[in-house]
């Protein structure tokens, strides 16, 4: 486990010594800020819970950007040879890049907590749907991670690394529109099987105050999946 913290030591030192950390964080808030007083405009209403699923959209492009660097910038700087030659696993450097990450993102999460403080200041909201919704999003984010560390060990250019993440994700989102198109074609059962997947699907429960086990082994089998492949692929690399 010491090697997987230095990792993540490592991982956030160089992140948070980059610009880029702060303009995602900076724009992951000021859009949260923008659709929340969207919601408070249109409705009258100044809840988070209305707020957060466009975050998921926010996520679709956040995710990839903070994790198109983790790996292939190591493999163009040549410096992943190190860590390959390095008393270390490759199942030690994956989690400690994918551990720094979700650290980082969780940074950004929580400072939308200001929006909740003002929330509390204002009113009497229901705190349950509120905290539910915090839970899927973290959920959504370590699974969006996942997938976007999963692409940046495929490649040395991080522009590929989060563009392929980006089109990941986004069939991912789109997949309750081809699960239509399948309906027509072979029916019920299959368009079920493929809405299944949907990522929105599984955080519509949170974002109504429900935590339902199912949703949450939902995300967590995609997280564990994405992070078992990006270990395997950086394996192969010690055998080149």
């Amino acid at each position: 486990m010491s090697n997987v913290f230095t990792i993540m030591r490592r991982e956030l030192s160089s992140y948070f010594l980059s610009p880029i950390a702060y303009v995602i964080m900076a724009v992951f808030v000021l859009l949260y800020g923008i659709f929340y007083n969207w919601v408070l405009v249109q409705n009258g209403v100044a809840n988070m819970q209305f707020s957060m699923p466009n975050m998921l959209i926010v996520l679709m492009f956040m995710a990839p950007l903070m994790a198109m660097r983790a790996i292939a910038e190591e493999k163009k700087m040549g410096t992943d040879e190190l860590l390959m030659t390095a008393p270390i696993s490759s199942t030690e450097i994956v989690f400690g890049k994918f551990l720094a990450l979700t650290v980082s993102f969780l940074i950004s999460l929580g400072l939308l907590l200001v929006h909740l403080i003002i929330v509390l200041l204002v009113g009497k909201p229901d705190l349950g749907p509120i905290i539910s919704s915090f839970l899927g999003l973290v959920l959504v984010g370590m699974t969006f991670i996942s997938i976007g560390l999963f692409t940046s060990s495929f490649t040395d250019n991080q522009i590929i690394a989060g563009l392929s993440g980006f089109g990941i994700l986004l069939f991912l989102f789109l997949i309750d529109w081809l699960g239509e198109i399948v309906k027509d074609v072979f029916g019920g059962k299959l368009t079920e099987a493929i809405k299944f997947l949907s990522m929105m699907k599984h955080f519509d429960d949170f974002n109504k105050g429900i935590i339902d086990l199912v949703n949450i082994i939902f995300y967590l089998t995609f997280l564990i999946v994405f992070l078992f492949l990006t270990i395997r692929q950086v394996e192969s690399r010690r055998w080149r």
